[in-house]
């Protein structure tokens, strides 16, 4: 499946309204915030449908997965939006993971607690906002704008550390950038050494640069590190370092600007675990036989070339997170 999609959903009581976009949403919130009732909702409207006095609009089925029959409730879904309770036993396995990954279905997960088994976006977290009757999805983590990133002088004068969970490519382009400077860069290993190494480093300035797109999990513990030591942590979630790659005009394409401005158009939930894989796809497909050729293990010289690098560096300063 892909593309957005719009739920509106409700009865004489209450009514939500809301739009889906990627393979994972998760939504977050205390008890009495309206998860249970949104569940409840299409859980009702699944069983009895007309006689549940459920309203359901939705181009896409929208469907309760249940605790008990899961695994088969799941096996028989397909182009559908799955709505998963807050406290379902299975949602932690390793076995859920591996049978929602690779499905044509859109998942929305209740839960308290971060899935690390899933890839999902710290942009796709989300908790529900109540106006009256009315209820949408807010995101959780909603980015303020903080201009301080964008040449390696501007970056020397705030920090002095730059950290990045990518061990290969994209800790090999900011490592070559800031070589003559005295930042020091270093790589995290995966989004989920960065808050351990932020911790035992709390006395540095650090400029932290991860794949939003599959943050999800350490989306919590690493932005409220960051709003502790607000004077000494930056944190930047771009898509991922290919879509910065993608995004920086070198690669000509003249459909490209379609496909970043809709992603969602384009990114087929059965083929793509996140949309950092599909990024990374694509990059290497649009780049292969020129000069930016991309394999993922090592970064073409073209692109650490100082005008190409600085179109790349140009996109992060709009994305950081404070």
């Amino acid at each position: 499946m892909r593309g957005t999609h719009r739920v509106s959903i409700g009865n004489k009581r209450v009514r939500f309204r809301f739009d889906v976009r990627r393979n994972i949403t998760v939504v977050r919130g205390d008890s009495g915030t309206g998860k249970t009732t949104l569940y409840d909702l299409v859980a009702a409207h699944m069983r009895e449908g007309a006689d549940s006095r459920v309203q359901l609009s939705c181009d896409r089925p929208c469907v309760a997965l249940t605790d008990y029959d899961w695994r088969h409730q799941l096996a028989g879904f397909s182009s559908s939006i799955v709505f998963v309770d807050e406290g379902a036993r299975y949602v932690p396995s390793e076995e859920f993971a591996a049978a929602v990954l690779g499905t044509d279905n859109y998942y929305v997960i209740f839960s308290r607690e971060p899935l690390h088994q899933l890839p999902y976006s710290v942009n796709e977290i989300y908790a529900i906002k109540t106006s009256g009757r009315y209820h949408s999805l807010e995101p959780l983590y909603r980015p303020r704008v903080r201009h301080v990133y964008g040449t390696p002088s501007t970056v020397r004068a705030n920090y002095e550390t730059l950290l990045t969970e990518d061990a290969k490519s994209g800790y090999e382009f900011y490592r070559k950038r800031f070589e003559q400077t005295d930042i020091v860069c270093v790589s995290a290993q995966n989004n989920s050494g960065i808050y351990p190494w932020l911790r035992r480093h709390l006395e540095r300035r650090v400029f932290v640069v991860a794949d939003g797109a599959a943050f999800g999990a350490e989306a919590g513990r690493v932005l409220a590190l960051q709003e502790s030591h607000a004077d000494s942590i930056t944190i930047c979630l771009p898509e991922s370092f290919e879509w910065l790659l993608l995004s920086s005009g070198l690669v000509r394409n003249p459909e490209l600007q379609s496909i970043l401005r809709s992603p969602a158009d384009y990114i087929e939930s059965r083929d793509h675990t996140s949309w950092e894989r599909f990024f990374s796809a694509l990059l290497t497909r649009e780049t292969q036989g020129t000069a930016f050729a991309y394999p993922e293990a090592r970064l073409a010289p073209a692109w650490i070339l100082e005008q190409n690098a600085e179109q790349v560096m140009a996109l992060i300063r709009d994305r950081n997170v404070r």
